[in-house]
């Protein structure tokens, strides 16, 4: 009786909640889209004026669903990968945009992604691929995909008269729910994380740690998510296709290069031990490679 009590309360929090959550921000939420439109411009005018351009047009930034924009250009462009990061980073903190974003170069001539990069979090704690290179001048879209969906909710809601009220009900909800959550749990012994063993390092995918040498090595929720996939097929081809719907399209994220950074990253992790590489089968996938011998 005691427990149905306690779960009532518990749904009667999260109702009272989601209400205010409401009531707070949709008043102010659909200005959110206006704020990334104004950040986008500030971002095609600042690119134009690298390129010593005072007079072409920025053209209009489209909307292309709730968490996806674009902005392109009227006349062709140089595009330095590392002025681009940057001038989106700083235009975005101005505006108040959340940090989780994919930012996509999309050539207009070939309709192909020409460079692309995840921000997840401050912008000084990414490692960005390829910023050194510049790509030739070309018609160019930027188009950039909000990855946290609830955040544009939190933004608006932040600049409201009823902050306060927001944060206390949040906070009530977060404490109910890890006292809950406590108690279930306290006749519950620990179960130890998963152990996959890659060649000569030891893959804790609830972790997200691989372990060589008594060396621990963090991996990003990513590149565990790809690395637990190749685990399952060992010597096996996986297609990109499947990689990328698993590990983005399923959260509702498409990506272009993404794939290939993730995978030279774990490359880099995975470098010290001679058993376990993994190598790119030209235009199918990749293979995650185990010398077994001894």
């Amino acid at each position: 009786m005691k427990n149905k009590v306690k779960i009532l309360a518990t749904t009667l929090v999260v109702l009272i909640a989601l209400f205010s959550i409401h009531s707070f921000s949709s008043k102010e939420v659909s200005f959110y889209p206006e704020k990334i439109k104004i950040a986008l411009r500030s971002v095609g005018n600042e690119l134009l004026l690298k390129n010593n351009d005072a007079t072409s047009l920025v053209l209009p930034v489209k909307e292309i669903s709730d968490q996806t924009f674009e902005v392109s250009f009227q006349k062709e462009i140089f595009i330095n990968p590392e002025i681009l990061a940057e001038t989106i980073d700083a235009e975005f903190k101005k505006t108040g945009v959340p940090y989780d974003y994919i930012t996509e170069l999309i050539n207009c001539k070939t309709n192909e992604v020409s460079y692309s990069y995840e921000v997840l979090g401050p912008f000084k704690d990414n490692e960005i691929s390829c910023l050194g290179r510049n790509l030739p001048k070309s018609c160019y879209t930027i188009k950039v995909i909000i990855l946290n969906e609830n955040t544009s909710a939190l933004y608006s809601a932040m600049g409201s008269t009823n902050t306060l009220y927001f944060i206390i009900i949040v906070l009530t909800l977060i404490t109910g729910f890890t006292l809950f959550k406590k108690k279930s749990e306290e006749n519950i012994s620990d179960i130890s994380s998963n152990e996959i063993i890659l060649g000569k390092h030891i893959f804790y995918p609830d972790q997200q740690k691989l372990n060589i040498d008594k060396n621990e090595i963090s991996l990003t929720a990513k590149e565990s998510e790809l690395l637990a996939i190749f685990a399952q097929h060992p010597n096996k081809i996986v297609k990109r296709e499947l990689l990328i719907k698993q590990v983005w399209e399923d959260n509702g994220v498409i990506v272009g290069r993404s794939l290939d950074m993730f995978i030279s990253k774990l490359r880099k992790k995975l470098v010290n031990d001679s058993e376990v590489k993994i190598t790119n089968v030209h235009g199918v996938g990749y293979k995650l490679e185990i010398n077994t011998s001894n």
